[in-house]
């Protein structure tokens, strides 16, 4: 009896701290109306416009985009700013993306430290978040906004 009250004991902390884990996390919505959200919301100071996937893959470095799923919004090259949602069918293919826009990120600090040295703070606070195999990169005038907005699909 002893041993029964420890296992049903130990079984209900169990189920408590699975219940804990996925607190606070919201169901990831569609990548178009995470994007809309975030769009709507004026993170960005300028109209960003939907990119073409292969037009995102390219700026990404992503050669082979064969288990990836791309959507991206760019500005018109005036600022750095751009927001983007990368899922990966596998941990594998994640872990190179991953490595692709930190890439990006640090040639884009480069190019615009040169070009448009304001820009180059929005760079360094970029958000980059991931949660399921999908990546969220937003580089918004607003982060702060930004990250508020994204938090709870992707806590940090």
């Amino acid at each position: 009896m002893k041993r029964f009250v420890s296992l049903t004991a130990l079984l209900l902390v169990f189920l408590l701290l699975a219940a804990c884990g996925g607190a606070g996390k919201q169901p990831l919505p569609a990548a178009q109306d995470l994007a809309k959200t975030l769009l709507d919301a004026g993170v960005f100071s300028e109209d960003l416009e939907a990119a073409d996937g292969d037009i995102a893959a390219y700026l990404y470095g992503l050669a082979d985009t064969a288990g990836v799923e791309l959507h991206s919004w760019l500005s018109s090259g005036a600022t750095a700013e751009e927001l983007t949602l990368i899922t990966c069918q596998d941990d594998a293919v994640l872990q190179e993306v991953r490595k692709t826009v930190d890439a990006r990120l640090e040639m884009q600090k480069s190019t615009f430290s040169n070009y448009v040295p304001a820009e180059v703070p929005k760079l360094e606070k970029a958000i980059v978040r991931v949660r399921d195999k999908v990546l969220v990169v937003c580089v918004a005038a607003d982060g702060d906004k930004a990250a508020k907005l994204l938090a709870p699909y992707f806590p940090s």
